[in-house]
This record gives structure tokens, sequence and C-alpha cells, in this order.
């Protein structure tokens, strides 16, 4: 398999799976808005901040590439990457990729 074109999403302290790497829109967005519902909880209670990062395993250009005809799915991205690190809610690429 060629991880370097997947971008595998996933959160290690819930113990969800990554969608598979041909995960279309509707799985990114549900992703996504989870991950932007994580950012909302840590902004309005500080304390979650401090139990541990939030990780989102997701390469946002390859996503940008992918599903670049959804608006709204960029948006969601996009609110991911520029509140997202205030409280430790991250994107990390994923393994092997690069």
């Amino acid at each position: 398999m060629d991880t370097s074109s997947s971008p595998i999403a996933g959160h290690p302290a819930t113990g969800k799976n990554p969608p598979p790497d041909n995960a279309g829109t509707a799985e990114w967005m549900r992703q996504l808005r989870r991950t932007v519902r994580e950012v909302e909880m840590r902004e309005q209670a500080p304390e979650l901040v401090a139990r541990a990062p939030h990780v989102l395993h997701a390469d946002p250009q390859l996503l940008r590439r992918r599903h670049a005809d959804s608006p709204a799915l960029l948006q969601l991205l996009e609110i991911v990457e520029n509140r997202g690190p205030a409280v430790d809610v991250v994107l990390c690429q994923p393994h092997g990729a690069g």
C-alpha cells in the first residue's frame, strides 16, 4: 500500500479507527466535524487542553486535492488548522507520509 497518498485520520486517545485510504468526502466531513467540536469544547473548557493532545492523522494538502469540490470540507479543515493548535488539537502527517 502506498501510504504517501493516504490522508489517514484517527484519534489515538479515543480508539477510533481511521477511515480507509479511499474514504470519501462524507467520512472526512464526519472526522473533521468531530475535530472541530473538540476544538470548540477545548476553547470553552481550557481544563480539557491539559488532559492530552487531540490528534487528527491527516495530510491537509492531500485532502485539499482530493476534495477540492467540497467547500464545506475545506472550511472545516481550515478551522482545525487555524484554531486547533491553540488548544492542542493538531493535524499530524500519517505514518510513512511525506
